[in-house]
Formats: C-alpha cells, sequence, structure tokens
C-alpha cells in the first residue's frame, strides 16, 4: 500500500484484517464504538505530538491564544504526517468494513486542551452549562431521524497522543448505546442519561476509538499537568458534502495517491469531470453515480480479500 511520504520515516504499514472481529463489530452495533490498542506506534505517536505541539505553537503565537482550548481544522492538508493517517493501514479495512467503500473524509481536526481550572470539576458532567455539553455530532438543525433515531450516517476515529488513563485528564466520555435512542431532553436542557451507561475513555497514548458520532458524548475536564492532545478523523458517504473543505489545494492532492485523492473528496483518477462525461445534456454527478476507477477503494478492498483468502488457503490447519 503506498501513501504520501513524510519527514518521519516510514509508518508501519502491515494492514490489519479487512473484517473486523465479531467482538468489535458486536460492540460497535450495540454500544456504538471499541477500542483498538496500539492503533499507532511509539515512533508515531511521538512524531504526531511534535506536529500538533508545533503548529498548536505557531497558531498560539500568532493569534494571542491563552490558555483556552484550541482546536486545528482540517489538518490533513497541514503536514504530510496528518495526510497519512487518512488511510492508516490499520484503520482503513476497519473504516471500509464499517461503511464500504464509497466513503471520503468529513473532517480531520487536532484538539488541544491545556489544564484547566479545578473549579471546572465542579460543573455535572455534560451539563447545558458546563464547558463541553452531552451531543451528538451533526450539521446544523440536525440529521433526518427515522421512528425518532438517528441513522449511521458517519464514523469517527479518535487518535489519542497523550496519557489519559487517569481519570479528570480530559478524556471524552462517551454514553454506551446512545445511537439507538431518541436522545430526549427535559424542559432544562438536561438530558436523562444513566450513570451506568457513561464510559470514560481513560486510555494510554496511541490507542484509537473507532465510534459513530450518533452517540452523545462529553468531556471531562483537564485536571492533569499536560495538555490533552488528539486527533479525530470523521468519514461518510461521498454524496454527503464534507464540513472543514470544499475542495483541497491541489498542492495537497499532488502528494495523494488515488485512495487518498477519493477519501479527500476528489475522483480517484485525479480528473475532474465530476459531472459527468456529457455535463451540457446529461449532467450525472461522479459522488452521487461513481465508476469503478471513481472510487479506487473499491478494487483495494477487492484486492486485499483476495489476498486475506489466499494466505488463509495457504496457511496450514493448527493441530493444537
Amino acid at each position: 500500500m503506498t501513501t504520501a511520504p513524510t519527514a518521519y520515516g516510514p509508518m508501519d504499514d502491515t494492514p490489519a484484517p479487512l473484517s473486523l472481529t465479531a467482538q468489535q463489530r458486536r460492540s460497535f452495533d450495540e454500544d456504538g464504538f471499541f477500542l483498538l490498542e496500539d492503533a499507532l506506534s511509539p515512533t508515531e505517536v511521538a512524531a504526531l505530538l511534535h506536529v500538533v505541539d508545533e503548529r498548536y505553537a505557531g497558531y498560539r503565537s500568532a493569534r494571542d491564544l491563552g490558555d483556552e482550548a484550541f482546536q486545528m481544522r482540517n489538518i490533513v492538508a497541514l503536514d504530510p504526517l496528518f495526510l497519512r493517517l487518512v488511510d492508516h493501514p490499520r484503520i482503513l479495512p476497519l473504516i471500509v468494513d464499517l461503511m464500504g467503500f464509497n466513503v471520503q473524509l468529513r473532517t480531520s481536526h487536532a484538539d488541544v486542551r491545556p489544564p484547566q481550572p479545578p473549579a471546572d470539576a465542579a460543573a455535572e458532567l455534560g451539563a447545558p452549562g458546563s464547558f463541553f455539553p452531552w451531543h451528538s455530532d451533526a450539521p446544523q438543525w440536525g440529521w433526518p431521524r427515522v421512528a425518532g433515531l438517528i441513522p449511521f450516517m458517519e464514523m469517527k476515529v479518535g487518535y489519542y497522543l497523550t496519557d489519559l488513563s487517569t481519570p479528570n485528564s480530559g478524556e471524552i466520555c462517551v454514553v454506551r448505546g446512545s445511537h439507538l435512542s431518541t436522545q430526549p431532553t427535559d424542559a432544562e436542557g438536561q438530558r436523562p442519561i444513566d450513570a451506568a451507561d457513561i464510559v470514560s475513555v481513560n486510555v494510554r497514548p496511541g490507542t484509537a476509538l473507532i465510534w459513530r458520532t450518533q452517540l452523545l458524548h462529553a468531556l471531562r475536564p483537564n485536571l492533569s499537568t499536560q495538555a490533552r492532545r488528539c486527533l479525530y478523523y470523521g468519514y461518510h458517504p461521498r454524496w454527503i458534502r464534507p464540513s472543514d473543505f470544499h475542495q483541497q489545494q491541489p498542492d495537497v492532492l499532488a502528494r495523494c495517491s488515488p485512495v487518498q485523492r477519493q477519501l479527500l473528496g476528489e475522483l480517484g483518477t485525479g480528473q475532474s469531470n465530476y459531472d459527468g462525461d456529457d455535463p451540457d445534456v446529461q449532467p450525472v454527478s461522479r459522488y452521487w453515480r461513481p465508476q469503478d476507477d471513481d472510487i479506487p477503494l473499491k478494487a483495494w478492498a477487492q484486492d486485499l480479500r483476495q489476498s486475506q483468502q489466499q494466505l488463509q488457503e495457504q496457511t496450514p490447519p493448527s493441530t493444537s
């Protein structure tokens, strides 16, 4: 698998199995998420932290930022190392398994949350007036609902670069199974949430959270001594518009593989006939009705499945 080069050396390009484990599938369907430990190697974590801190320092100086939380968006255009995560070999097979091959990036952002004052711990987790209320990700005015429920429209991958294993280190909390709820609110805007369903994602650096963004989620305050740094990459069908960009800049696309071009909202061929071959008479969006060459993830998935099948056929059965 080819990906864009980086100044920090090669990434481990050993692909994960294309099929989720039965437990991962069950957790994603029933709980709305699962964790993948060691999704990033220590070398990858260190390199990504360097880039996040370097970019954050630049923004902080240019914008005269204080100690408030800060978010950098469309990070795939900021650095080749961020771009390489869009099709990380350990994660892309899971994305294709969960959403199919006709997908693209909706958002990519780096979050930096410096240590917060102890008073922030006094607020109820996710309360409407808190620093980070309970919510599920959605466009303005929300997703269309079916029987009161939000359909599976997108997923995110969260990469955690700092140690969040201690409570109140700025970790995300998700409400297990809330993607299967109508997510009601009371007259005061409070959400009736069973505390037993709240899962605090207290994880080591390098862990990835694979989750449905329909899940209600909030943050605990960061009472640690270091800034929490993490990355989020959101994926959805290619016929939905992204939120972080209209089209990526030519210099970004020039260093992309065909799969990366697809994931960044372009045709995998690099062509620009988005409205079809005869737009004056028969305009047909290549996002609505793509051809195989427009979505190289299709051939990529087929090749990977074939390789895995051949490997299984060549592997002698276990005698234990």
